[in-house]
């Protein structure tokens, strides 16, 4: 099963595609920014109306066109500053220069009409040349004009430009952000809505629901522990309706089971008191038979009395340690003589030793009181009934076994339930339907469980109970001191 990924590392990884995609967008946008700018402002070639823009190693290339358009000429000087060339009309009658003259064309322009800039350069022979325009600054002055409207012009597209690519970008973010909360939702939103919905339906009492989620690791364990939640609220459901459902079958067995002998009193004491039944010999079977029937419902009534305190859980079981060998015994000797009267054969399997456990022995009692009085009440003359006790190293193992009548099928895997009872029981008036429960109940509260097994043509009934470790071992010190 592929394990999955937490809600971190999902956030992490849609923030991560969201700011690439940003960036991307923002990346793309320059772009397209420096492409639209460069065709609105196209780059100016070097001035061609500057000596440093038309210079050129062979003389005869040099453009001075642009220069000659605003009345200005070129002139070419040699190393020594002498006028060696002259393109278009020169208006001044010097030949030559020295420095002096050169810096006073560059550094005193107050009075001076022209324009000037130089530029050195090496001709295609490799000598020291110069090239000197000169140009009318009356002229000048209007090319500046047109280059000022010119960079407006521009300013104007630039700034036009800049608001397209920044409503382009909001654009583009704005779909960036609606793409990043779709698939936020669709990983986390979505999924917490189900869970919103199945809590509702829990609260509205549909325990049957379940959660099917695609999502994240911590969504994924919200899902399973509501799923355990819903599923023990649905078996608590369960139990409650059964447990409804076996008060109600309590309430109808007890209703029968007290209405048979309670009418059968209630007749023969109408009798007796009308003086029906004369003879004395008939009296004193009445008499017997009421007193039976008043035994019975006593019996049936602490039963149930004893049955309801053991399944409450806030039943309190004082337990201490004892030897569980010699309360078996003690067992033994109690039934031996009514096996002996029934002809039933009673035998017993326990080891000689301790053998320590923590149990109450008043309710322990009455368990194995219940069980051996069921081998004793429903079994023939002739079968074997069976009582053994095995230690072992966390918990003893007790079997109270017989090879009789058995349990019938339909009845084995109900047999501890209240007021189960076979057709033979019924009839014969041999017990409430309540022993079997209240030996497992007591048990339970022991700490054990008890078990039946019908193989091989035997009915055991086995019981487990944890052992008294601490009292195992104080026994053995205490040999182990005694005979050392």
């Amino acid at each position: 099963m592929r394990r999955k990924s937490k809600l971190s590392g999902m956030l992490l990884r849609n923030y991560i595609f969201f700011s690439l995609t940003v960036g991307v967008s923002v990346f793309i946008l320059l772009l397209l920014f420096v492409m639209r700018t460069n065709d609105w402002l196209p780059a100016k070639e070097p001035s061609l109306w500057q000596a440093g823009g038309i210079v050129r190693t062979n003389t005869a290339d040099i453009p001075s066109d642009t220069i000659e358009a605003l009345h200005g000429w070129v002139e070419i000087l040699d190393e020594r500053l002498r006028v060696i060339e002259v393109k278009g009309r020169k208006q001044d009658g010097s030949t030559s220069y020295t420095e002096r003259s050169l810096n006073t064309l560059f550094y005193d322009t107050r009075d001076n009409p022209y324009y000037n800039s130089i530029s050195p350069f090496l001709t295609d022979e490799g000598q020291q040349r110069f090239v000197l325009v000169r140009l009318p600054k009356e002229n000048m002055k209007v090319d500046i004009a047109l280059d000022e409207e010119t960079t407006e012009n521009n300013q104007a597209i630039f700034w036009g430009a800049l608001a397209e690519t920044g409503l382009l970008f909001l654009v583009l973010f704005g779909i960036n952000v609606f793409v990043y909360s779709r698939q936020t939702a669709a990983k986390l939103t979505n999924p917490l809505s189900k869970i919103a919905t199945g809590i509702r339906n829990i609260a509205g009492g549909r325990y049957c629901d379940r959660l099917h989620l695609e999502a994240n690791y911590e969504l994924a364990q919200i899902q399973e522990s509501f799923n355990a939640m819903a599923e023990k609220l649905d078996k608590a459901e369960t139990d409650k309706r059964l447990l409804e459902e076996s008060k109600q079958r309590m309430l109808v067995h007890i209703s029968h089971d007290l209405k048979t002998p309670i009418t059968t009193i209630q007749g023969y004491a109408t009798a007796l008191q009308l003086g029906m039944i004369e003879e004395e010999e008939k009296k004193q079977r009445a008499i017997k038979l009421i007193h039976d029937k008043t035994q019975l419902v006593a019996e049936l009534i602490d039963d149930v009395f004893e049955l309801s305190k053991l399944e409450s859980p806030d039943y309190p079981v004082e337990k201490e340690p004892n030897d569980v060998a010699e309360f078996m015994r003690e067992m033994a000797v109690d039934y031996y003589d009514l096996f002996e009267e029934n002809q039933l054969i009673f035998e017993w399997d326990i080891p000689p030793q301790e053998v320590m456990a923590a149990f109450n022995r008043k309710l322990m009692y009455r368990a194995f009181s219940n069980l051996l009085t069921n081998a004793l009440k429903y079994n023939p003359p002739g079968t074997y009934v069976r009582m053994a006790l095995v230690e072992k190293h966390e918990e003893v193992l007790i079997e109270v076994a017989d090879n009789g009548v058995g349990i019938p099928d339909h009845l084995r895997d109900r047999v501890f339930e209240a007021f189960v009872r076979g057709d033979a029981a019924r009839r014969s008036d041999g017990g409430t339907g309540l022993g079997l429960s209240i030996a497992s109940h007591i048990v339970e509260k022991h700490g054990g469980k008890l078990r039946l097994d019908t193989d091989g043509g035997w009915t055991r009934f086995e019981l487990n109970l944890p052992k008294d470790t601490a009292a195992n071992v104080e026994t053995t010190a205490a040999i182990a001191s005694a005979t050392g």
